[in-house]
């Protein structure tokens, strides 16, 4: 039992559990030993890293995106970074002046907020469709077309007339977004290790959530001073900054990277566990570094021999994947809770505080705060830390090890409920403020730790998991987005505020059983292939 993990009664070497750390003979809780020595023969980091196995094992080609030098793979993400706080940003925006537009348009505040939350509407329903191109086209097309749609539909919602013209720009501008919102965290897959990932998703995290509060904290002194199309003509700037950057810096990631596994003694758990992690070195000639300019093309063939509409539904058996409804749980319902409060911001501090545009916009500063400290605290430490615990579990890794990282959800539940408690009690609006930095220090931390458990568990298939979930997520928070200001304004904030803490906390249940039975579960997984079609795929594709 792997600190608290129970072990699986199938399989003895359960996929995604493996060697980690080579420092020296690790001592476990059984007082077993483990040779590290055995592993001599496999890759490792450099630097600070060199006592790491590189999980997965690179090949010797140089165009193998885990083998791209530091600088190369530093621009590409960094890149999609940029456009995903931008992406961040469009959705919630125009929050602080839902009271204002709608007694521009006169019509009610749910009808403001559902015309320009049609935006969830794209973003939701084109979530699987880019994921399907992603998989046989490559990333680097659905990217530039990303950043091109937002673009041009930051355009037409500022010269939109009419309300129905902006319900269908917005709606245009969430098919731009979605590969922002979920095609990142495969990118990070494929050009960073193991041990790299838990900080690059924190980054993500960061960039996304600093969008969702730098957005409506900008736009509401230009919906103030100056006009509500405005705010739309100023971020077309960025985003031709970012289509820019994206033709230039992130080439294509997608990498079919020919693998196969070495026979190990079953009898021995601990040499298996080595095994899992090699990767067989092609034999042929290693091919030459492509150019700079050729790496520039937008159309690099087709990565995949089975056809769009097996694509299309190839992620659904993975409904039956416990992992799937973990991450639709804990991360994906997280970020509603939490993407609720810029929608109704507006409401709330007009009735609580009788704000202004740009004063509601100024409450943003308290998610900034939230997610810088988480930032700075959780990059490093969930790489290390899930290192410690290897070395603690005689140097063999467990995914489930990052979801001990989710117990700050429960600083989202104190912050909502602290508020809540707060309106009661006269507090001041900079305690709302602070609470709402306690809710995105959470999202930052244990969202973070629920994409990278992704990763690790179904790897390659964790683009179609997280698409779904995504998918799901805004689909229920555009549902709300047409009764969430009239719930607040007929049972109060107080009561609105507590029935949040009380779905942020079971939420955060749902990590319990995950981490105790997750190894089981990617037992489940691997014992089953038939049913999550990677079998199949990969006979077809030979």
């Amino acid at each position: 039992m792997a600190i608290g993990i129970l072990e699986d009664k199938h399989l003895d070497n359960v996929p995604g559990t493996a060697l980690l750390s080579d420092l020296g003979i690790v001592h476990g809780q059984q007082q077993r030993k483990v040779k590290i020595d055995e592993g001599a023969h496999l890759k490792r980091g450099t630097g600070k890293s060199s006592h790491i196995i590189l999980i997965p094992q690179p090949s010797d080609d140089p165009n193998d995106p885990l083998n791209w030098p530091r600088w190369r793979k530093e621009a590409c993400f960094w890149t999609l970074a940029f456009a995903a706080t931008l992406d961040g940003a469009l959705s919630p925006m125009v929050g602080p002046g839902y009271v204002l537009l709608s007694n521009q348009f006169g019509v009610s505040v749910d009808e403001v907020a559902s015309s320009f939350g049609s935006i969830l509407l794209g973003l939701g329903c084109f979530m699987l469709f880019q994921n399907t191109l992603a998989t046989k086209y490559g990333h680097r097309i659905v990217y530039l077309s990303s950043v091109t749609v937002m673009f041009i539909a930051c355009i037409w919602s500022a010269v939109s007339p009419n309300i129905a013209s902006i319900k269908a720009s917005r709606a245009f501008q969430g098919f731009g977004m979605s590969a922002l919102q979920s095609l990142v965290a495969s990118t990070i897959e494929q050009i960073y290790f193991v041990h790299e990932r838990g900080s690059r998703t924190v980054v993500w995290s960061f960039a996304i959530l600093a969008g969702i509060t730098l957005g409506p904290l900008l736009y509401s002194y230009v919906i103030q001073n100056l006009s509500w199309q405005m705010g739309f003509w100023f971020v077309t700037i960025p985003l031709g900054i970012s289509i820019f950057l994206v033709f230039f810096f992130v080439p294509e990631t997608t990498y079919n990277r020919e693998t196969k596994t070495v026979a190990g003694s079953e009898k021995d758990s601990d040499k298996q566990s080595i095994e899992d992690v090699k990767s067989s070195v092609d034999e042929s000639v290693v091919p030459p570094r492509k150019s700079f300019v050729f790496e520039l093309k937008i159309w690099n063939g087709t990565f995949s021999n089975i056809s769009i509409f097996k694509l299309f539904f190839r992620p659904f058996p993975f409904l039956l994947s416990p992992v799937t409804w973990f991450i639709f749980v804990s991360h994906g319902m997280q970020t509603v809770w939490l993407s609720l409060m810029p929608i109704c911001s507006s409401t709330i501090f007009t009735i609580e505080y009788n704000f202004d545009a740009t004063q509601i916009g100024l409450t943003n500063l308290g998610g900034i705060v939230g997610i810088v400290l988480a930032t700075c605290i959780t990059g490093p430490l969930t790489d290390w830390g899930t290192v410690w615990l290897s070395k603690r579990n005689r140097g063999i890794y467990e995914p489930e090890f990052r979801i001990l990282f989710m117990i700050t959800m429960l600083c989202g539940v104190f912050g909502y409920a602290g508020w809540a408690v707060g309106t009661t009690q006269n507090m001041p609006w900079i305690g709302a403020v602070a609470c709402i930095a306690m809710a995105n220090f959470s999202m930052i931390v244990s969202g973070s730790a629920a994409v990278t458990y992704l990763l690790d568990t179904h790897r390659e298939n964790a683009l179609h998991i997280l698409a779904m979930s995504n998918f799901a997520k805004n689909m229920v928070l555009y549902g709300f987005t047409f009764f969430a200001n009239g719930m607040i304004a007929k049972r109060g904030v107080k009561v609105s505020l507590l029935i949040l803490a009380a779905c942020q906390a079971a939420c955060w249940l749902a990590s319990v059983p995950m981490y105790i039975y997750g190894k089981r579960v990617r037992s489940f997984i691997a014992r089953h292939p038939e049913i999550f079609i990677i079998a199949a795929e990969k006979k077809e594709q030979n």
